[in-house]
């Protein structure tokens, strides 16, 4: 897809569906965006007499002088924020390219409170793209759809002097937009596809494109090192467990991140079966791990000043004559030993050896995502990332970067006193407690064992990396959440030091 910044009014550019936006609250088309285009009387006409009002997301496509012209809601303007610039260009391009055109053109809005050119731009293409999105690759189209693509999205400065800021800001969002593609495209596809093989291929096929350090920890080389936790996983599947270690060590590093992905590429529970309703979902569990190697590749991409080591415990987590039983005690890499009392608990046992593991790295910062909890679910819905941490720095960063991206997190205690419900009678922990209260906090207290000595955050995804409504930019299916997340992390902490 070809992206370009141009200068001038919006009005103006002939280049395929022009895209206005609109505030919602006046009955006539007063508040038309960007300003210029407020002025012109004969498009006021035209949008009043649609009965548009402005609505977040509402739309209304308009014939004009030879062309068309897309008007999409914003909402109030109180409410107004980079989220409104993403969803309203992912409206449009979801809407333009439904029409069966093949060029759109955005606004790079500039009302107050936005911020800088380079943001809105980088928003506006990263809803725009990320909204195109769509997982067919495994479908017969219909010929009618098989052409029905966006080739070009030409961004509209008003003042000469942002293109530059402009242009800087659409190439960032186009590298960010194709990692999060590429991580829902990992979770969307089926898990007789998506391997823990497949996804160490994947790692060595980025590291030779992007000249990156990996290294991939076969099975049996897993079992002679005393990694516990993964492999007792995946000893009841035919498909044998990955762990994958990615870096991004550019020269200058000022700091070293850690990012630990949970990456079961299949999870029926185990022995401890999953119900069978939805249970087809569950290829979705390796969405920390599809996030953390994405991230990677941003990051190299970008070029961030900064050391960045994804680390990947891939494995199926199945039923069979070898697999782990509840009842089984595990000795994970640490040494710590885990009685395992639910086999359906799978995911902090792998992340127990990603996390052990990491400490060799000495990270400034030590993140793990991961969907780890149906609590979360219960307690956040789809809306939030739980986070736990003790550490506050970290958590203020993680909320900052939460807050600029709209991938949000919402902190959990992690108080001690959660930590005596993972303590085991025959073992030093067991991995999930004998109640079932707090299960997304000890779980976190669980790993927090691993973690120790390593500036360190935990985030459960499991409600926010899958979704089964459509929005703006997010279609059904696989979000990708938390490599924009991340990325904006990792940028904010070079930018304060």
């Amino acid at each position: 897809m070809r992206i370009q910044v141009r200068s001038g009014q919006l009005g103006q550019v002939r280049d395929g569906v022009q895209v206005f936006a609109a505030l919602e609250g006046e009955r006539r088309a007063e508040r038309l965006l960007p300003s210029s285009s407020a002025r012109d009387p004969a498009l006021r006409r035209l949008v009043d007499a649609a009965g548009f009002r402005g609505a977040a997301n509402e739309t209304v496509l308009l014939p004009r002088n030879g062309r068309w012209v897309l008007v999409v809601g914003l909402g109030k303007e109180a409410d107004l924020s980079l989220e409104r610039v993403r969803q309203l260009a992912g409206t449009a391009a979801k809407t333009v390219r439904a029409k069966g055109f093949r060029r759109l053109t955005l606004p790079v809005l500039s009302q107050r409170g936005l911020g800088l050119p380079a943001s809105v731009a980088q928003a506006a293409i990263e809803g725009a793209l990320l909204g195109l999105y769509r997982y067919d690759r495994l479908k017969q189209l219909p010929k009618h759809e098989q052409g029905r693509r966006i080739d070009a999205i030409t961004l509209v400065v008003e003042r000469v002097g942002d293109m530059a800021h402009a242009k800087r800001g659409a190439a960032k969002a186009e590298v960010l937009a194709q990692a999060v593609a590429l991580a829902r495209d990992w979770i969307n596809g089926p898990s007789n596809l998506i391997t823990p093989t497949f996804l160490a291929n994947q790692a060595r096929a980025l590291a030779r494109q992007l000249r990156l350090k990996c290294r991939v920890i076969p099975f049996p080389q897993l079992k002679r090192l005393g990694f516990g936790g993964i492999v007792g996983v995946a000893q009841g599947s035919a498909h044998p467990a990955q762990f994958i270690v990615i870096e991004y060590a550019p020269r200058r590093a000022k700091a070293t991140f850690a990012l630990c992905g949970k990456g079961i590429t299949f999870d029926s529970g185990g022995l401890s079966l999953k119900p069978a309703a939805k249970m087809e979902q569950m290829k979705y569990d390796m969405s920390g791990a599809a996030a953390v190697l994405a991230t990677v590749k941003a990051a190299a991409t970008l070029r961030l000043p900064a050391r960045v080591i994804g680390i990947i415990a891939a494995a199926e987590n199945l039923p069979s004559g070898t697999a782990q039983k509840p009842g089984d005690v595990l000795k994970t890499l640490s040494g710590k030993t885990v009685e395992v009392l639910n086999t359906d608990a799978e995911g902090r046992l792998v992340l127990a050896d990603c996390l052990h593991y990491a400490k060799r790295f000495k990270p400034d910062a030590a993140v793990d995502l991961a969907t780890l909890t149906g609590a979360c679910v219960i307690a956040l819905g789809g809306e939030a990332i739980g986070l736990m941490t003790k550490d506050e720095r970290l958590a203020a960063r993680l909320n900052q970067a939460g807050k600029a991206t709209y991938e949000r997190v919402w902190r959990l205690p992690l108080w001690d006193e959660y930590g005596p419900a993972m303590k085991s009678d025959i073992a030093d922990l067991r991995n999930v407690t004998n109640t079932g209260e707090a299960g997304t906090i000890t779980a976190a207290k669980f790993l927090e064992e691993f973690a120790a000595g390593m500036p360190w955050a935990h985030l459960d995804i499991a409600g926010t990396a899958w979704t089964e409504k459509e929005k703006p930019y997010v279609p059904k299916g696989a979000v990708g959440i938390g490599v924009r997340l991340l990325i904006e992390l990792m940028e904010r902490w070079h930018a304060e030091r």
